[in-house]
């Protein structure tokens, strides 16, 4: 009679045992994922640029997290960075409480900020073996509120095949010295657009400013229309800029005593309007710094 009781609890155990296995088996087949399993995991994506200047990039990455397991958890920030074809191209962290639900899925957006001398050596790289794509390998390492099966923090990465992202460049290939010694009131400027992407883009409403020497602001202007450049190639376009009479007088003085090693710098705003939507509605703001004997050696490249 004794033994009885103790056989029925071990069978209610055995009982329990086999309902949460079975539990547990139904719960996993509906929701894991295939390449993870059970495991949270994470997908990365550029959302847009915003904007853009001669040495740094201001965008947002759009990570998903995806939390299959019944339980949540509480995270306190996260360290995140994103290698392009194993170089690392952005590396920030996330210091937001960030609470992800059992079985459920939360988006965050990143704002990040990229040197453009860390894209461009590896695009430029990629770019010349005819490449339009990229390896991209995001990695965060989750810091818990509190401990998980005895661990206080959870490292998740991806990898995904991307298209190969690469900036517009403006640069300055002529304009015509002659008409700022005889103190004209406008000057034709010519620039050269650069776009080295799969996909078309536009510059809206572009404006311009030149110093050149010491005479800030010697001369402006803007263009109320779109400045359309096709994939994978270049366009020059030929800008109208007022000048400033005053300053003209100044500036014919350092032509001739600096000649060619007289310094320019043409600060460029514009808004960039593609189909892609990571460059929509991004913000350019380009300062390009140079001497005038660099137009002469830009013109004779042309020519070749």
């Amino acid at each position: 009679m004794n033994l009885k009781r103790p056989f029925k609890i071990l069978l209610i155990l055995i009982v329990f045992v086999i309902a949460g296995v079975v539990a547990w088996h139904f719960y996993k087949k509906n929701h894991e994922n295939p390449v993870s399993g059970l495991k949270p995991r994470v997908e990365m994506g550029i959302g847009r640029i915003s904007n853009i200047t001669d040495s740094t990039i201001d965008l947002s990455l759009n990570l998903l997290v995806h939390n299959p397991l019944p339980i949540g958890f509480d995270v306190n920030g996260f360290d995140y960075f994103v290698q392009m074809n194993g170089v690392t191209i952005i590396q920030n962290k996330y210091e937001e409480p960030l609470a992800l639900k059992a079985n459920d899925s939360t988006m965050v957006t990143l704002p990040s900020k990229l040197k453009i001398a860390d894209l461009s050596k590896e695009g430029d790289k990629e770019s010349s073996k005819g490449e339009d794509s990229a390896d991209y390998h995001f990695e965060t390492v989750f810091h818990f509120q509190k401990p998980i099966l005895g661990k206080d923090s959870l490292t998740l990465s991806m990898d995904k095949r991307l298209p190969l992202y690469q900036l517009p460049k403006v640069e300055v290939v002529d304009f015509d010295m002659e008409k700022f010694r005889l103190s004209k009131s406008d000057v034709i400027i010519k620039l050269k657009f650069s776009n080295r992407n799969s996909f078309p883009i536009q510059f809206k409403n572009p404006s311009y400013v030149v110093d050149l020497g010491k005479q800030k602001r010697l001369a402006e202007g803007k263009v109320k229309d779109m400045t359309r450049v096709k994939a994978h190639s270049s366009e020059i376009y030929e800008i109208p800029l007022a000048i400033n009479m005053g300053k003209v007088l100044k500036a014919a003085g350092q032509i001739i005593t600096k000649g060619k090693e007289l310094p320019f710098t043409l600060y460029f705003k514009s808004k960039l309007v593609s189909d892609n939507d990571i460059f929509k509605d991004s913000d350019v703001n380009i300062i390009v710094d140079g001497e005038l004997r660099d137009i002469d050696t830009v013109k004779k490249n042309l020519a070749n």
